[in-house]
């Protein structure tokens, strides 16, 4: 067994991660979408009953992707499923280089530290005996890798110190500036993630690759410190791979894919099945991420409200630089995806969206 499930966490990221056996299952949450969402992220967390979450990774501080994640620990009936919890905060600051959590971080570091969870386990270079290292990937060495249960790998791709030392000096203004002090933990609630209004937006009358080379040819860069902080990594089971990219900025999921290819021996390393970065923006799907990866099935966890994800550009980018026809697989029917759902056809694109309500189920 291993699939990925896309709950349904509104703009955010939620997902759920299975494998093992039918009598030995395992499971990995990674990231619980924003507060808002959070009643429907829960209901489908508690209709896993026996679920016990080997480890919650917390691709990083963005309310869309920490604000579940919060409620979670808060929740009595989900509260003791949790293994460890995998997540750069202020403790992985200083001579090794990591980030500093601004008002959510901070309030997810009280709750880890007050609850005593296995915080980051396997990591290297601790900076105290109850914490582990920082997730990263450090300049002129391997990548990092953690050993699973039943076999199961992650390989770390993503971030770089200097991705998590530019986060932290960013921040460390915004954690002081509201009274807090780094490190210590935050018990109140956070605001929700802001959004901008995107209008509806139609496909031109004529599809053909022409007009994909023009929607790819459109130019957005994605700025956010918190973004290119990113936990960013490969889950293999069984011969089969994962790749799972929270917000991460192209440039440094670039770099981790190039030391993975030369770990594989593969130009473009195979990839079964990949969730699109931040949701598929056409900042962080650019062609030459498309390139450098051998994957025909991307993940899109949206509903496209506020942002309008995934961007034209990006879809195109997939369908030009995939090396074979391109399957997207949504957790929602969003007005985005109905529409390359309705002309994908044109371009030699399919898309798999909920047969009923939210949320999609994907075996890798």
């Amino acid at each position: 067994m291993f699939a990925i499930e896309l709950l349904p966490a509104g703009e955010g990221d939620a997902l759920v991660v299975e494998y093992g056996t039918e009598f030995n299952e395992r499971y990995l949450l990674v990231d619980g979408g924003p507060v808002l969402h959070w009643p429907q992220v829960r209901e489908r967390l508690l209709k896993r009953r026996d679920a016990c979450y080997e480890a919650v990774v917390v691709s990083h501080i963005d309310e869309d992707h920490i604000g579940g994640v919060l409620k979670l620990l808060e929740d009595p009936d989900l509260r003791r499923r949790v293994d460890a919890i995998w997540f750069n905060g202020y403790a992985h600051c200083g001579p090794h280089g990591s980030v500093l959590g601004p008002i959510h971080g901070e309030q997810l570091t009280g709750r880890i530290t007050q609850d005593g969870y296995d915080w980051n386990p396997g990591f290297a270079n601790p900076p105290t005996p109850h914490t582990g290292g920082a997730i990263v990937v450090r300049e002129g060495l391997p990548l990092p890798t953690i050993r699973l249960r039943d076999g199961a790998v992650v390989t770390l791709l993503a971030p770089t110190q200097s991705q998590l030392q530019r986060l932290g000096r960013e921040w460390e203004k915004v954690v002081t500036k509201a009274g807090l002090v780094p490190g210590a933990g935050a018990g109140a609630a956070g605001s929700h993630v802001r959004k901008k209004n995107v209008s509806a937006r139609e496909l031109p009358i004529h599809l053909d690759r022409e007009v994909l080379r023009q929607l790819a040819a459109r130019r957005q860069v994605d700025a956010s410190a918190a973004n290119g902080s990113s936990v960013a990594f490969v889950l293999e089971y069984e011969g089969k791979r994962v790749l799972l990219t929270g917000d991460a900025h192209p440039g440094g999921l670039l770099e981790g894919l190039k030391k993975y290819a030369k770990l594989t021996g593969e130009r473009r390393p195979r990839f079964d099945l990949v969730k699109l970065p931040h949701h598929g923006s056409g900042a962080n799907v650019t062609s030459a991420l498309v390139n450098a990866i051998d994957a025909d099935r991307y993940l899109i966890s949206s509903n496209g409200d506020g942002w309008g994800h995934p961007d034209d550009a990006a879809v195109a980018r997939l369908i030009l630089g995939s090396p074979r026809p391109v399957t997207l697989v949504g957790n929602y029917a969003s007005n985005c995806l109905r529409t390359w759902a309705q002309r994908g056809s044109e371009v030699g694109l399919t898309v798999v969206l909920p047969e009923s309500g939210t949320g999609i189920r994907v075996p890798v």
